[in-house]
């Protein structure tokens, strides 16, 4: 089951501490196997295989995947500070471990959609 996931701050009181983009970016540059991503994303809808643009803010970054030797765009920081990801639910997968790395550069957590803490399996 793939779950929603985010890297979020909360300052000394709790309250929102938002990531800024450049926080985030030299983040990843932190990071050996993220990197962030150049231009739109674009995929093709399994269905009717029409081609769909996903924007670009600045803040979409990718993740190496060993077993396919891709870059795949998994990370997604938002402009409200956050950088939201799904989990997707296979065992190996690099995002959960990458994205507490991330989240640790930071000074930040990883949660899920209810608040509670995510860490590696």
């Amino acid at each position: 089951m793939v779950r929603n996931l985010h890297i979020e701050r909360q300052d000394e009181q709790g309250k929102p501490d938002a990531i800024t983009l450049e926080e985030w970016a030299e983040a990843v540059d932190h990071i050996e196997g993220v990197r962030m991503a150049k231009g739109d994303a674009e995929v093709a809808n399994p269905l009717t295989k029409e081609i769909v643009v996903l924007p670009n803010r600045g803040g979409d970054a990718e993740v190496f995947r060993e077993d396919c030797h891709r870059w795949l765009r998994a990370l997604f920081w938002t402009p409200d500070g956050a950088v939201r990801f799904a989990e997707p639910g296979m065992a190996g997968d690099p995002i959960v471990p990458l994205a507490c790395q991330l989240a640790d550069e930071l000074h930040a957590r990883v949660c899920d959609d209810r608040g509670e803490a995510i860490t590696p399996a």
